[in-house]
């Protein structure tokens, strides 16, 4: 027996599939209606959100507008901040300095009208000769250093130039050079203003004074040599004994080195490019009375004359190349014939140049440079012939031939 089949046809189907999706929908809007909508509200960043604890409190704020940030900038250049610490002066710690003016000499002869007086209160303008000195100065810590020289200088005193009777009759003239190397100890009273800026390395701004003041004292080694003046022509004094040295009862020998203290003090300007230009006084003490060959008693002339010579007895006493000499018993043995206030002194005042070894300083401030974007060319003219097409050159055959002309193999 054949089966029975049930013939559907194609409009059933539709219907069918239509009452199935009415009835999902149903059940869809049935469930949207009947469960409460338990969805968070989206927080937006714009605005805070306020949440409640569950004990009643309120919550911090979570979410805040958030902060926008302007043109983006180098914090290095946009804020000129003092970068300046412990440390900076170290930059620039050594100095190489020229020192060239003049030199005066403060011993026995010569001087004011009167009495030798001590100090600089007996000094003669007009024997002013020449200094020049060259150093080195290296700070040790922000204010103090330490400085050492090497001087060359020439000094001269005359008895012609003072109205002073005993001393003007004395008739002596004396000049010698003075090599001397001396090392101090400064202390800086005031030190110039600076500012160094974050990232600049090398580049410093002035924000005060550029006026340094210091004052020294230290200890030298020096040399010298006088020499006396005689119808035009001059002569070593010291090997000519001219106090009786070598003799029975005479004054003892002298050396022609011996020691300086240094005293002084000294201003400078900051320049530029860490040049400063300055102005320096030193006074100096010495171990010595004899830097003019003056500095005990007369000795017996005729036996100085008999031991060393003619020209020996003329420097030991020159006035009896004088007719006027108002009383002759002032020059005779056992006189004094250099004072006894002390020993002889010399002083420098010098103009000052120094060159620091350690970062450029400049008196503009620094300023950052805005780069652009892109190439940049020095003139239009490069830049209008770089934007230039050029087309590629298709001759091979030449270069090929010029390659063959320096050896060069192509395949």
């Amino acid at each position: 027996m054949k089966p029975v089949y049930k013939h559907r046809t194609f409009a059933s189907l539709i219907m069918r599939k239509q009452v199935f999706i009415f009835q999902m929908m149903a059940i869809v809007l049935a469930l949207s209606t009947a469960v409460p909508a338990v969805a968070q509200k989206q927080p937006k960043f714009w605005k805070s959100v306020k949440h409640k604890d569950k004990k009643g409190g309120k919550a911090p704020k979570t979410y805040s507008k958030p902060k926008l940030q302007g043109k983006r900038t180098n914090p290095s250049y946009s804020k000129h901040k003092d970068q300046r610490s412990d440390t900076d002066w170290k930059k620039s710690r050594l100095e190489y300095t020229l020192m060239f003016g003049g030199s005066g000499f403060l011993g026995d002869l010569g001087g004011q009208d009167g009495i030798g007086q001590p100090f600089i209160l007996d000094y003669e303008p007009t024997q002013t000769r020449y200094a020049i000195s060259v150093g080195a100065r290296y700070f040790v810590k922000e204010y103090h250093a330490i400085r050492g020289t090497l001087s060359y200088a020439r000094i001269r005193g005359s008895d012609a130039l003072t109205n002073y009777p005993n001393r003007k009759y004395r008739n002596i003239t004396v000049k010698s050079p003075v090599f001397e190397l001396a090392g101090v100890y400064e202390f800086h009273l005031i030190k110039p203003k600076f500012k160094h800026f974050a990232g600049a390395r090398t580049t410093s701004v002035f924000t005060g004074s550029r006026l340094g003041a210091y004052s020294y004292a230290g200890l030298g080694i020096f040399a010298f040599n006088p020499r006396g003046e005689r119808n035009g022509e001059w002569y070593s004094l010291k090997p000519l004994n001219t106090e009786g040295q070598g003799l029975p009862g005479g004054s003892d020998p002298y050396s022609r080195i011996n020691l300086s203290f240094p005293l002084g003090f000294g201003i400078y300007y900051l320049m530029n490019r860490n040049w400063k230009w300055g102005f320096d006084v030193g006074y100096r003490w010495t171990t010595t009375d004899y830097m003019d060959d003056a500095g005990g008693f007369y000795y017996n002339n005729s036996e100085i004359e008999d031991a060393y010579g003619q020209i020996a007895a003329y420097f030991a006493n020159p006035s009896v190349a004088l007719d006027d000499v108002p009383n002759s018993d002032w020059y005779t043995e056992q006189q004094p014939r250099a004072g006894q206030q002390g020993n002889d002194t010399y002083l420098f005042f010098q103009v000052t140049v120094s060159k620091s070894l350690g970062p450029t300083y400049t008196n503009k401030e620094f300023k950052a440079k805005k780069r652009s974007k892109g190439r940049s060319y020095k003139s239009d003219k490069i830049k209008n012939q770089k934007r230039k097409f050029r087309m590629p050159g298709l001759n091979y055959k030449s270069k090929k031939d010029k390659k063959r002309k320096r050896g060069v193999t192509t395949f």
